[in-house]
């Protein structure tokens, strides 16, 4: 198991939540398994009370899960989780990408196209967590382009379980090649400054990343 030191520069607490995330986003911690937090504590050679925080703030980035026993629990994706999460990605970044179509300056446009070629190359070198990177990059650019605080805070509440779902939705035939394709797409609508069109690229783009992450769920046997 990966361990990272621990920086003074940045409170134990949010350390330790970045390592946990990281473990479980990578799999290191699969879906279901128990943490303790005396465990934990022991393992960072640190109090408890910066990893009873640590776990607190991943409750409610839904990574982690607490049972009526206060039992922690790795959180397990369920198809209704999927389907409710991604519907409201849909609303909300369908929104985000009609406002971009209409606020790009010239510069958004070109980072934009900066990300889709770091993209490009991730896939040319078949690295997956870097196509992930560049993947969740676009996204949040467009939500920085969209100049709307209020969105930005929603989608934000769903980054955690977000990237979750997109390391486990790039596996699958030509992953890579088809979230660049529908990158691409929604990229050509922003350019030509067409909100209807961008809201629908982007709308067909996270449907067709639904319907491959419900596939992989149900090879899984989870429901």
């Amino acid at each position: 198991m990966s361990q990272k030191p621990l920086e003074k520069a940045l409170p134990f607490y949010l350390q330790i939540q970045q390592t946990i995330k990281e473990r479980i986003w990578h799999g290191e911690y699969k879906p279901g398994d128990r943490l303790y937090e005396a465990q934990l504590a022991k393992q960072f050679f640190i109090s408890r009370s910066p990893v009873r925080e640590a776990i607190r703030t991943l409750i409610n980035e839904g990574l982690l899960i607490m049972d009526e026993k206060s039992q922690i629990t790795v959180y397990k994706p369920t198809l209704k989780d999927v389907k409710d999460i991604y519907g409201c990605r849909i609303a909300l970044e369908s929104a985000a990408v009609a406002l971009a179509a209409e606020r790009a300056t010239g510069s958004q446009i070109a980072e934009l196209e900066r990300i889709l070629a770091g993209t490009e190359t991730a896939i040319k070198q078949n690295d997956k967590e870097e196509i992930v990177k560049w993947n969740t990059k676009f996204h949040e650019q467009i939500i920085l382009i969209s100049e709307n605080v209020r969105l930005k805070k929603l989608v934000d509440e769903l980054h955690s379980l977000t990237y979750y779902y997109r390391l486990l939705n790039i596996e699958g035939n030509e992953r890579g090649q088809t979230i660049l394709k529908g990158h691409k797409e929604i990229f050509n609508a922003i350019r030509e400054r067409d909100p209807e069109k961008a809201a629908q690229s982007l709308m067909q783009h996270t449907q067709e990343d639904l319907k491959n992450l419900i596939k992989l769920i149900e090879g899984k046997g989870e429901n």
